[in-house]
């Protein structure tokens, strides 16, 4: 598959104003179609980690998480300086997104124990 990196900048753009606009709906796609083709920048990932984390959406933040450490391990595999930085960061919230899961999870066990 050919990508075409303008369109996906154009994309990045786009969701932004929709982001603008609180039309989360369409951020979320466009941003997801540069997520599917591995955009090799931080910007999908970044806001649609954030979206998702504000929507409570903490499934989709995770995924949306692991597939950027996958894209920016390899940023860092081929000596791109700025990838270790995002890797790292990126690796960091998602410890976060997955302890936030776990406390949610261990709540709900103990409501439902309650009951």
């Amino acid at each position: 598959m050919e990508i075409n990196e303008n369109l996906q900048n154009e994309r990045n753009l786009k969701g932004a104003e929709f982001e603008k606009e609180g039309n989360f709906e369409k951020a979320i796609e466009v941003y997801e179609e540069n997520v599917a083709e591995s955009f090799k920048g931080n910007h999908p990932y970044d806001r649609l980690a954030t979206i998702y984390k504000n929507q409570n959406d903490i499934d989709n933040e995770i995924r949306v998480l692991e597939k950027a450490i996958v894209v920016f391990e390899e940023i860092t595999l081929e000596d791109r300086l700025e990838g270790l930085p995002k890797l790292f960061r990126f690796k960091n919230r998602l410890e976060k997104a997955l302890h936030t899961k776990a406390q949610l999870a261990k709540l709900a066990k103990q409501k439902k124990s309650k009951l």
